[in-house]
């Protein structure tokens, strides 16, 4: 997997407050987890706003965002009946989300994360986020992404098996590019090879969930 990835450029990286007290954010939304591991649990997920990289096959529109205070995120989570809350981006790990995740945390909510695997999340995050999903978007993944549940590999035509870095995960999912049926064709042929692999085919998407 070769770093063709384009960074973002500055005005569009994501905002790191130290305080992590108010938080740019781009949507808070309830459906099912659509990939990997966690597929069809009921899950609230907020999108946290604002990328470092460009990724061409990116179909999230995340630059636009809201100012919101972590207590104005809990209202709106609370709005939801899912258990899990799911961080995702944008690049959730670009905004200081620990205070965000105890506050979830004291209110009974399990927390699942979703990164592109190329920033090191705070230390304290270890033992607040119960559950790592790592998509891959560079060569090698952060040192300090030491808590991986799922590497969840984006199958297109520039991947490569060899890249998978299968010690760092439990599990490990390929997910095609688009749901381009080409792509879906090299994901089964690499599962061949890799029968403890897994297949991740996006179930919200099918079922036109958000």
């Amino acid at each position: 997997m070769p770093d063709l990835i384009p960074s973002a450029p500055l005005a569009l990286l994501p905002n790191w407050r130290d305080s992590g007290e108010s938080l740019e954010i781009n949507e808070i939304f309830y459906s099912i987890e659509g990939e990997g591991l966690r597929v069809g649990q009921p899950t609230t997920f907020i999108r946290l706003a604002k990328c470092h990289l460009r990724c061409f096959f990116c179909d999230t529109e995340f630059d636009t965002f809201t100012e919101m205070s972590i207590e104005q995120v809990l209202q709106e989570v609370n709005h939801h009946t899912a258990p899990w809350v799911s961080l995702t981006g944008g690049e959730p790990l670009g905004q200081n989300i620990a205070p965000l995740s105890r506050a979830l945390i004291d209110n009974g909510y399990r927390i699942h994360i979703e990164t592109s695997g190329t920033l090191d999340p705070p230390k304290e995050l270890d033992e607040l986020i119960e559950h790592w999903t790592v998509s891959p978007k560079r060569a090698t993944i952060a040192p300090g992404l030491r808590r991986i549940t799922e590497l969840k590999y984006i199958v297109g035509k520039a991947f490569r098996e060899d890249v998978v870095e299968e010690d760092r995960a439990e599990y490990i999912y390929l997910q095609p590019e688009s749901s381009k049926p080409e792509y879906v064709h090299k994901c089964l042929e690499i599962l061949a090879r890799h029968p403890n692999w897994r297949l991740s085919c996006r179930i919200h998407k099918m079922l036109h969930l958000p």
